[in-house]
């Protein structure tokens, strides 16, 4: 494992109360019971730590209203704050998020860590509604050119 990476890890995990080396080997976080993957790609100064998040399959009745509201929210990132909705070949949505690994510490991983939360748990509420239901998540309200 890339030191930098272990060390990152290491120090969240002081920041944030948990041991260490159970971090390390799972790389995961549970923040308000949604799991967070933590994966670093690359080497050297283009290290790249990627969180990812699973939120759910969209119900059949839902599926055309969960789809084209993704593709509008991820439209420069408006409805994201940065982060990109995706589906696995299974249809389970997820949410990812890339950043430069020398550009984060702790604090700056913490915070990343719990705006991820935010958005995958807001994003995970709207994809898992009844059918019925079109309530979007709240910062999506301010997007300018998504119809609401």
């Amino acid at each position: 494992m890339f030191a930098p990476y272990q060390d990152l890890l290491s120090a969240l995990a002081e920041e944030v109360g948990l041991e260490a080396s159970s971090l390390i080997s799972s790389q995961e976080i549970v923040i308000d019971d949604l799991p967070i993957s933590l994966k670093l790609e690359g080497e050297g100064e283009q290290a790249q730590l990627c969180l990812c998040c699973l939120l759910g399959i969209p119900s059949e009745g839902r599926w055309a209203l969960a789809i084209r509201t993704m593709l509008q929210a991820n439209h420069l990132w408006t409805g994201t704050s940065g982060a990109t909705l995706g589906m696995l070949e299974n249809h389970t949505v997820s949410l990812s998020v890339r950043r430069l690994l020398s550009e984060l510490d702790a604090d700056r991983l913490a915070v990343l860590l719990a705006k991820t939360a935010d958005i995958g748990l807001a994003w995970q509420d709207f994809i898992t509604q009844d059918q019925t239901i079109a309530v979007l998540p709240e910062f999506f309200h301010d997007a300018p050119h998504v119809p609401v």
